[in-house]
């Protein structure tokens, strides 16, 4: 985990330096957000996925936050579908959510916004508890559970909420490494 003796700026280069995002944004004096998250090989992320049935699609970006001297891992995840009767528009954010940019690869506005947050020094088993509890217990991402596949050995697999744990472990355990 991070040294006590970083700063927000020590951290905002090693990030840099991990080459884990096209662009670090440094909202304010305790947030930084991966803005075009890279993958290992310094391809493009894939930070979205969309539901082949109704259309809705999950946005992610992550972030982290120092606070009382911790890291918190921030993924902020943007849900958007065809319905145009609610849409955030830029002005209307508020607070942290400034700092994820909700357009990024969204074909219209996004309905929702939400942000989980939870000790970057936590576990695979309690990240997707924060996620579930967080994210996947919001009734408007219900459709979540109409995502099913079924994998080569014949379960059925929840295919967009793996996506969703995946990705946000995946990114978690890159920032907890170039901040070793």
């Amino acid at each position: 985990m991070p040294k006590l003796d970083h700063t927000i700026d020590t951290v905002k280069s090693s990030l840099e330096y991990a080459q884990l995002a096209g662009f670090i944004y440094q909202h304010n004096a305790q947030l930084l957000v991966l803005q075009e998250p890279l993958n290992d090989d310094g391809s493009i992320l894939n930070n979205f996925v969309q539901h082949e049935l109704t259309a809705d699609q999950i946005g992610l970006q992550f972030g982290l936050r120092l606070l009382d001297n911790k890291f918190d891992f921030l993924i902020g995840v943007t849900h958007s579908n065809q319905d145009r009767s609610y849409e955030i528009s830029p002005g209307n954010l508020k607070a942290d959510q400034k700092a994820f940019n909700l357009l990024y690869t969204f074909y219209n506005f996004p309905k929702a916004f939400y942000l989980v947050s939870l000790p970057l020094a936590a576990n695979s088993i309690q990240l997707e508890e924060t996620i579930e509890s967080q994210l996947f217990n919001q009734p408007q991402l219900d459709f979540l559970n109409t995502a099913i596949k079924t994998n080569p050995m014949g379960q059925q697999v929840n295919w967009m909420k793996s996506f969703i744990v995946q990705q946000a472990l995946d990114m978690k355990v890159r920032i907890q490494t170039c901040l070793n």
